[in-house]
Parts: C-alpha cells; sequence; structure tokens
C-alpha cells in the first residue's frame, strides 16, 4: 500500500508544479490499480507497448456489478469509454471517429464525425462523462456490471476521447496523435465453487 500512496503523490505533486503525466489515473480513485500505474497512458490497448498482465489482478463474480472510480488530473474536454475482453487484451477496438467540441468537422478532415459508440461487443459503457468544460482534478465513478462468463486472463479497459478542438480529432495516423488514453484493470472472473 505504501508504494500506491508514494506512486499518487508523486502525480499530484506533479501535476502542482505543471508537469503532471497522467491525464487520468484509475490509481488516484478508490477502486482498483491500474496495470501499468497513472504515468503509462499512451498505447492501446492498456497504456504500454506490448502490454503485460500485472501482479494486480481483482477477482470477481461473472455478472457482479463492481464500482469503478477514477480522477482526470489533466483536463481535456471529452468523454470515457468502458470495455471487456474475456481473454487478454487483443479485441479492443478504438472508435473510429470522434466528433469535435465547439466547432464542425472540416471538410475530408479523417476520422471527424460523428461519434462511433459501442462500435464492437467489447464496449461496455460509451459516451461516459461527457464534459465541454475541463476541470482538473474531477473524480468519476460508475457501476459497472461484469459479463456473464468465467475467464482466467480477463481484461477491464477505461479509455478518455477527448474532444477539444485543437486536437486531430482522432487521427491514430497523425504524428502527434494523442486524442486517446488508455488504462486496463487486470480480472479474473470466477462463479462460486
Amino acid at each position: 500500500m505504501h508504494l500506491r500512496v508514494a506512486a499518487c503523490l508523486l502525480v499530484v505533486l506533479g501535476f502542482l508544479a505543471g508537469e503532471a503525466r497522467a491525464h487520468f489515473a484509475v490509481d488516484l480513485g478508490d477502486s482498483h490499480e491500474s496495470r501499468h500505474g497513472p504515468g503509462e497512458i499512451k498505447a492501446a490497448p492498456c497504456g504500454r507497448v506490448e502490454s503485460e498482465r500485472s501482479e494486480h489482478v481483482y477477482t470477481y463474480a461473472p455478472g457482479e456489478t463492481i464500482n469503478l472510480s477514477w480522477i482526470e488530473y489533466v483536463a481535456h474536454p471529452g468523454y470515457f469509454r468502458i470495455a471487456f475482453d474475456n481473454d487478454g487484451d487483443d479485441d479492443f477496438r478504438n472508435p473510429a471517429s470522434i466528433a469535435p467540441a465547439g466547432r464542425t468537422c472540416g471538410e475530408g478532415e479523417p476520422n471527424c464525425g460523428d461519434g462511433d459508440f459501442y462500435n464492437n461487443p467489447t464496449v461496455l459503457i460509451d459516451d461516459f462523462g461527457r464534459h465541454e468544460v475541463a476541470e482538473n482534478g474531477r473524480r468519476y465513478s460508475v457501476d459497472v456490471t461484469l459479463p456473464e462468463v468465467e475467464c482466467e486472463n480477463c481484461t477491464l479497459q477505461i479509455i478518455q476521447l477527448m474532444t477539444e478542438a485543437s486536437k486531430a480529432p482522432y487521427d491514430p495516423a497523425a504524428e502527434d496523435a494523442d486524442d486517446i488514453y488508455y488504462q486496463c484493470i487486470d480480472l479474473r472472473l470466477q462463479a462460486a465453487r
């Protein structure tokens, strides 16, 4: 527990000094620890290239409803998506398009358009916590009903999609594409024996 408190303190101190690494952090909420901690959020599907399952594995019953919380420390207009993969993290898919806040899409602008919500079977909750006004330090919390499956290697993914006008919007081919951030929680779903 001391390591978690120290990591959270470093993120908060960095934020206060204007050097925050996290944009949102499950680890700063009060429900779970993410696979890679608060600072690794930029690579799909779980925040880090070549991401591997962590030592923090949470066990729940199939179909159980759990509370998930996180803090948005570097705020951006946007929303969150929560998805579930019952065998690793290879079934997650990014939205194909987002609608930018405060402007219309330009002609021929790639990946700009109506929000591509619930675009694959892994998505449990989409377009959650939408906000046009950014507020640093805001806490989000949502009840998530897990699927009715048993699995040893399941993953819950939380992504932040930013919709502010200065972003691409969402163009993963862009050199400076940074408008989706990722965190994952490692799970095991087991029926009572």
